[in-house]
């Protein structure tokens, strides 16, 4: 039975996403919720993290100059111990897998191990799309509904975005969309301008909408406002609960991001978002959108 949160939750500063500044460091958060929350249900809120551990992970793997993913909550030396633990158990299956990576989903390891035991490594983006395609199968799974609806969210706009840019720039997409789902198919296989989805899904018509827009900052605040906009559907009828607390801390995150990249030109962009996006009702005839790449 799912444990509610009364004092905790009701104790939560409101947010709003043109917010200028931070009530609640997202650090503070995670100290509070440990406290608070049981220990099965502060490892949900870890598991809002698991794509950027992903992220920072594989950099690793394959020696690449990226700096560490700030959302990532391990660190780079975290992960270059983690490589050499599997391959100590590469040599001796035997091996105990150490306290700190007991928490390490076994899908992970599975993928990892085998990339490791290869002659020759396979290319990044192999292994990057191994990795989230099994990631959102296992988050499909879980327990926890906030979890398994977040992250279908997350992989529905992460394929539409990769079809769309794909189709842009003439690349080779459809090895790359999360899923075997309708919309992915379609996705995939479809030559029409709205890939056979148009209206009929709202997260596609949603994400065209954003795209249009020309400034790639823009862009981004507009899915962020999408995915604020989901939490809020999402939670409607959710007052105490584990879910509410996922919500307020994907929230959290978000508006993080964008008052430490600049609150006013967040505030400005958030607008003019909101504006664009209300103020368009159709598809366009032609999916050719322009872009500033920078």
């Amino acid at each position: 039975m799912s444990q509610d949160y009364y004092y905790f939750i009701s104790g939560l500063p409101n947010l709003a996403f043109e917010d200028t500044k931070l009530s609640y460091e997202v650090e503070q958060f995670r100290i509070d919720a440990k406290a608070q929350l049981s220990a099965s249900d502060y490892a949900c809120l870890e598991i809002l993290h698991l794509s950027a551990e992903l992220d920072t992970l594989l950099n690793v793997l394959y020696k690449t100059a990226k700096d560490i993913n700030p959302e990532s909550l391990h660190t780079q030396e975290y992960w270059e111990e983690y490589l050499v633990f599997l391959r100590e158990k590469a040599d001796n299956h035997g091996l105990d897998t150490p306290e700190q990576f007991a928490h390490i989903p076994g899908f992970i390891t599975q993928i990892i191990s085998n990339v490791l035991t290869q002659e020759d490594i396979q290319a990044f983006n192999n292994t990057e799309h191994e990795l989230l395609t099994a990631f959102y199968a296992w988050t499909s799974n879980h327990s926890n509904e906030f979890i398994r609806k977040w992250f279908a969210y997350d992989a529905h706009i992460r394929s539409i975005l990769s079809a769309i840019n794909g189709r842009k720039f003439d690349l080779p997409y459809a090895k790359y969309l999360i899923g075997d789902s309708e919309m992915v198919e379609s996705l995939a296989k479809s030559h029409a301008a709205d890939f056979g989805l148009g209206k009929a899904d709202e997260v596609f018509d949603n994400i065209v909408r954003v795209y249009e827009q020309n400034d790639i900052l823009y862009r981004e605040r507009g899915y962020d406002i999408l995915r604020w906009k989901w939490i809020d559907n999402q939670n409607f009828f959710n007052y105490f609960n584990l879910e509410r607390v996922l919500g307020y801390y994907c929230k959290l995150r978000i508006l993080s991001r964008w008052i430490k990249a600049d609150p006013n030109l967040g505030k400005e962009i958030f607008h003019d978002t909101l504006n664009a996006m209300e103020n368009s009702f159709s598809f366009p005839e032609e999916f050719n959108i322009k872009s500033i790449i920078k």
